[in-house]
């Protein structure tokens, strides 16, 4: 914990990460939010959940758009733009009725204008920080981001029903615009004016890095919305029950990225963290008791933090700064496009089988994350990773 401390000592860091943290607090309110406001207009799961999925779609597309974006024209311009037009479109939709395509264009438009700030704040994190001190950054970010899916859950939740539906997304309105509008005022001089490569968009989908973590991301996450389905699927009578569930594995992944995350994990810890991932989830299958389960789902959590976390350093050690923004852009689509892969194989499976088919689907995806990064290093050597695994020795020594 003292690494942490020393870290928030730096000057702009606890700023930095508490505004983006806050401007991102409405992605774990929002689907949520947009499901249980258009089902109480309109009584059906099925046109909300095509809301919800619309917003997911345009966010999947348009986000390595506006990294880009926010690299080549400044990231204050693409940041309020993207702000208001996603504030306004969220009223909108709060206010739209129960017309159908209304709502779908609706939830187009606010998942296309959801703010870059992940992609932006990771293209920063190397500037604010000594190299030595950027893994830690990383970690701390990816480890405090599970209070967004902590908090943002109860609150839609809480605020819908004991207010109104359209209280939750009022507030995720308001969050985005006041919430990216402090990020830019503690980080405006931390920002580059503009890109200065011409490289085509896209151009950065060449480096093996941005794939290898875009596969295991997109799985990963996707592992866990499968395992979501089948815990709701199995504890789903008891919303509470269900709710502390999902959150068990959440602060598992809290605790893991404040114990782990700063470490210099290599490849082979990669593998490691992504391993433990898939043995939760199995634990968790094969648990009959409640108290076990939770248990499972704890463990199943621990590994997710750390091994985002080295994802992101290796990015950021291998694309180039001009190009930071726009692959972290393709990060976040993998993990939208990957929940919503998890989610809807493991619906056809719980049809199917129950909440085991679920269960069973996160565990082929936990495999295939885990078994990811190996079958990258196949093809040849992950500088990102190698570079982790070469400094481990002087560090070990020096201790």
């Amino acid at each position: 914990m003292g690494t942490y401390r020393n870290l928030l000592r730096v000057p702009g860091v606890l700023n930095v990460t508490a505004s983006q943290l806050f401007a991102r607090l409405p992605l774990g309110i929002l689907s949520l939010a947009i499901l249980m406001h258009v089902h109480r207009l309109t009584g059906s799961y099925a046109l909300a959940g095509t809301v919800v999925a619309a917003v997911g779609a345009g966010e999947a597309v348009a986000m390595p758009l506006t990294s880009r974006l926010a690299g080549r024209v400044g990231v204050a311009r693409t940041l309020v733009t993207a702000a208001t037009v996603n504030a306004v479109g969220t009223l909108g939709l709060a206010f739209a009725g129960a017309a159908a395509v209304p709502l779908m264009v609706l939830g187009v438009i606010v998942g296309a204008s959801i703010p870059p700030l992940m992609p932006v704040v990771r293209a920063l994190y190397p500037r604010m920080v000594p190299d030595d001190e950027v893994r830690t950054l990383f970690a701390l970010d990816t480890t405090a981001q599970e209070l967004i899916w902590v908090i943002g859950p109860v609150a839609a939740t809480v605020l819908a029903s004991r207010i109104s539906t359209l209280f939750p997304l009022i507030l995720c309105a308001a969050v985005t615009l006041m919430g990216t509008i402090w990020f830019l005022l503690v980080s405006w001089r931390l920002h580059p004016e503009k890109a200065v490569s011409e490289s085509r968009f896209g151009r950065v989908l060449l480096h093996r890095a941005v794939i290898l973590a875009m596969v295991s991301s997109l799985v990963l996450v996707g592992s866990f919305t499968a395992l979501e389905v089948g815990i709701i699927a199995a504890l789903g009578k008891n919303g509470f029950t269900a709710g502390a569930a999902i959150a068990s594995a959440s602060v598992g992944s809290l605790l893991g990225g404040l114990v782990f995350g700063h470490r210099r994990l290599g490849l082979s810890g990669v593998v490691v963290a992504l391993s433990a991932v898939g043995v939760g989830v199995g634990l968790y299958g094969a648990a009959d008791a409640l108290p076990l389960q939770f248990a499972a789902l704890f463990v199943s959590g621990v590994g997710f933090a750390p091994a985002m976390s080295a994802l992101y350093l290796m990015v950021s050690r291998e694309v180039g700064q001009h190009m930071a923004t726009e692959a972290f852009g393709w990060l976040s689509s993998a993990t939208i496009v990957g929940g919503s892969i998890g989610t809807a194989v493991a619906g056809v499976a719980t049809d199917s089988h129950g909440p085991n088919g679920a269960v069973a689907v996160s565990i082929v995806m936990t495999v295939l994350a885990a078994v990811s990064p190996l079958v990258a290093r196949a093809f040849g050597p992950l500088p990102g990773l190698a570079k982790v695994q070469a400094q481990k020795q002087p560090a070990s020594c020096a201790t």
